[in-house]
């Protein structure tokens, strides 16, 4: 049966979410000679009283040094206004999505939770349904959900991430949280759920939950296995 990973492509709203989301199996796709595509669509910054065109650079700087960390050559930024990417039309950010789908061809695709508390990670969770619409010459073969925290765990209890992937991170976790370090502004003081401490604790959860040290947690939305 077919079911190796080689062209992800990691569909997130703001530069750390990547990183804190998924940085460690996206290290581990790295190293299993995967080719991965990180699209960001909004600044992470502009919505803060104290924004300036200074953070917002330095904001995608740090992005990339996560990123290149995680051994990603491949980030996009579309540097949409934060936390309004419930003002564009839907099929606009789809579109985008759609480009990147039609030229690099990937078979899997990580994007948000649809439960989360943030309305930029909803809307992009949404924007991917529409991208990814399971067509017969669709290169995709797997859609999954990660969680972001301090996002997904703040949402509606009706809503719970409830995972059924779990990914092995223990030999990655501490790549992980030297990219995640990268994000100055962005890891608060303990017990903030984006705290290193919190992090950690966090791949210790998941870890435990299914007999591992440390690991990542996700939701298949759609996997597809062809014999």
């Amino acid at each position: 049966m077919e079911n190796k990973i080689s062209k992800v492509l990691v569909v997130c709203a703001h530069p750390d979410d990547e990183t804190l989301g998924l940085g460690g199996t996206l290290a581990l796709h790295v190293k299993n000679s995967a080719k991965v595509f990180v699209l960001i669509f909004a600044d992470g910054e502009s919505s803060r009283s104290n924004s300036t065109p200074k953070k917002l650079k330095q904001r995608q700087k740090q992005a990339e040094k996560a990123c290149s960390i995680l051994g990603i050559k491949n980030v996009r930024f579309l540097n949409y206004p934060d936390q309004k990417l419930d003002t564009f039309p839907l099929l606009e950010l789809a579109k985008h999505i759609e480009a990147v789908i039609k030229k690099f061809r990937p078979d899997t695709i990580y994007t948000h939770y649809w439960g989360d508390v943030n309305q930029d990670h909803q809307k992009l969770f949404e924007a991917t349904l529409i991208a990814t619409r399971p067509l017969p010459t669709s290169s995709i073969k797997r859609v999954i959900c990660f969680e972001t925290p301090s996002s997904t765990e703040w949402g509606h209890a009706e809503k719970k991430f409830n995972p059924n992937l779990f990914v092995d991170i223990n030999s990655v976790l501490n790549k992980k949280m030297k990219a995640v370090q990268q994000y100055k502004n962005e890891i608060l003081s303990f017990p903030h759920p984006r705290s290193k401490d919190a992090i950690v604790n966090r791949a210790h959860h998941w870890g435990s939950s299914v007999g591992l040290k440390h690991a990542e947690a996700f939701m298949i939305l759609r996997q597809i296995v062809k014999k």
